[in-house]
């Protein structure tokens, strides 16, 4: 993933995929919850049927105010009505551990894998 960000649907597999990448920022929020409204509309009547996937897999340091940030952002996926929630952690052992702190802090229900392929 060359961008910060990059969101996938997948009708064949019923997947939902957000890609968070390199050194995300604040900044890139707002250029996210676009994309992230817009290719949600495709599914809007079919999330139940859907599987998230937050692939951090290639995402580095966060700052706390992005921590943050995804906190709000766990709400919110936790609340939409997916079918399953999985998040692929980041390769960065700091970067992992932030994420599942913040996870841990808001009762996330989601599941956390090591790569795509553990995506059921």
């Amino acid at each position: 993933m060359t961008e910060k960000f990059n969101i996938e649907v997948d009708p064949s597999r019923k997947l939902f995929v957000v890609a968070v990448g390199g050194s995300f920022q604040i900044s890139d929020a707002g250029g996210l919850a676009m994309a992230f409204l817009m290719e949600g509309s495709k599914i809007q009547t079919q999330t139940s049927e859907y599987t998230f996937v937050a692939d951090m897999s290639e995402l580095q340091h966060v700052e706390q105010p992005l921590l943050d940030m995804l906190e709000q952002a766990f709400k919110m996926y936790s609340s939409i009505g997916f079918k399953k929630l999985y998040v692929v952690e980041s390769a960065s052992a700091e970067t992992r551990q932030q994420i599942r702190e913040t996870a841990e802090k808001m009762n996330f229900g989601g599941e956390f894998v090591s790569s795509m392929d553990e995506v059921v």
